[in-house]
C-alpha cells in the first residue's frame, strides 16, 4: 500500500489513525503496511493521529481499511485536498468570555462565538523533555484542569481560592520550547462564513481575560482557559489526544530511529511525509508535527 510519491500527483486517499484502537490482530494488518506484525504493533501504541498509507493511484481502498478494522485500528479515509484546505492558524491576541459566549480578538477583527453552537477544538500540549526544555515541576492542580480528572472543578475553586486568585502552586519558571495552543476549526458555509482556524497559543495570547482566573504561569492560565472553554461550550467536541504528545525523532540520512528501526511510510518526521505534504500544498512544506497532528485530529471528526 506505500507508494513512491510524485511531487505532481494531483488528490491521493490518505488513511489517517484514529486512536485509541481496540485489541489489535498485528499479523492480520502487517501486509498493509509492509511491515512486521511487531512493528504495526508499536504503530498503534502512539496516542496520535498520524497519516498511515496513502493511495495516490485513485484506488479503492476500502478493502485494506476493511483489514485495518477487522483487526482492530480505528482508521479514517480522507481525500489529501481536504488537509490542504483546511486554513492556516489565525492566532488570537485576546478573549473575552461573556454570558452569551466567548469573544476572540485577533489582529485586526472580532470572532463571536455562542456557548451553544458546535464546532471541533483540539488541545496540543507537547511534553516537557521531548525535544523541548522543561521548567519547573506540575502544578497538580492544573494538571487536573488540563486533563479533566475527577474534581476538576474542586481543583479550579482551591486554585482561584489559593492566596486570592493569583498564587500558584508550582515553584517559579515558566516550561520553555513549543508552545500549548487550542485549535478552534469552523468550517463555515458560505462565503460570508468561510471556514477558519483559530488558534489560542500559550506564548500569544493574553490571558487577562480570565478575569479573577487569571495566575501568574502562562502554562497554568491555559490549562485555566481550557477548563472554561470546555465547561462552557456544551456542544463542542474538545480532542485531547494530543495532550502530553509526544513528537517523532527525525529520520537522518544512513541512519536507523532508536524507536522502530529504519522508519518507514508515512509517519511523523518521515521524507515520504514531507514528500507528501509539500505535493498538496507548498504551505505545508514546514508545518510543525504538532499543527500537523491537529489537523489530522480535526480530519478524523468529519
Amino acid at each position: 500500500m506505500y507508494r513512491s510519491l510524485a511531487l505532481h500527483m494531483e488528490n491521493p486517499t490518505l488513511v489517517i489513525s484514529n486512536p485509541p484502537h481496540q485489541d489489535i490482530d498485528p499479523a492480520l494488518a502487517a501486509p498493509c503496511f509492509g511491515l512486521s506484525p511487531a512493528e504495526v504493533r508499536m504503530k498503534a501504541n502512539y496516542p496520535v493521529p498520524e497519516v498511515w498509507l496513502v493511495d495516490s493511484e485513485g484506488g479503492n481502498v476500502d478493502p485494506t481499511i476493511n483489514i485495518l478494522r477487522t483487526a482492530g485500528l480505528n482508521v479514517v479515509s480522507v481525500a489529501g485536498q481536504k488537509l490542504a484546505s483546511i486554513p492556516a492558524q489565525t492566532i488570537v491576541k485576546s478573549f473575552a468570555f461573556a454570558d452569551a459566549g466567548l469573544t476572540l480578538t485577533l489582529e485586526d477583527s472580532q470572532v463571536d462565538l455562542s456557548y451553544d453552537g458546535a464546532l471541533v477544538a483540539v488541545f496540543c500540549q507537547p511534553l516537557p523533555g521531548s525535544g523541548q526544555a522543561s521548567g519547573a515541576g506540575v502544578n497538580p492542580l492544573t494538571e487536573g484542569l488540563r486533563q479533566r480528572k475527577s474534581g476538576v472543578f474542586m481543583a479550579r475553586d482551591s486554585l482561584i481560592g489559593f492566596g486570592g486568585g493569583r498564587s500558584s502552586l508550582a515553584g517559579p519558571g515558566e516550561e520553555e520550547g513549543e508552545s500549548a495552543f487550542l485549535d478552534i476549526y469552523l468550517p463555515g458555509g458560505s462565503e460570508d462564513s468561510p471556514p477558519m482556524h483559530l488558534a489560542i497559543v500559550q506564548d500569544q495570547v493574553d490571558f487577562s481575560g480570565l478575569g479573577d482566573l487569571e495566575l501568574p504561569r502562562k502554562n497554568d492560565n491555559m490549562a485555566m482557559f481550557v477548563a472554561e472553554f470546555e465547561s462552557k461550550f456544551t456542544g463542542a467536541r474538545l480532542d485531547r489526544r494530543l495532550d502530553d504528545m509526544r513528537p517523532r525523532a527525525r529520520a537522518m540520512v544512513g541512519k536507523r530511529s532508536a524507536i522502530s528501526g529504519e522508519r518507514k511510510g508515512f509517519s511523523f518526521a518521515t521524507a515520504a511525509l514531507s514528500q507528501l505534504l509539500e505535493s498538496l500544498s507548498p504551505d505545508l512544506k514546514d508545518i510543525s508535527q504538532f499543527e500537523l497532528a491537529s489537523r489530522l485530529a480535526y480530519l478524523t471528526t468529519q
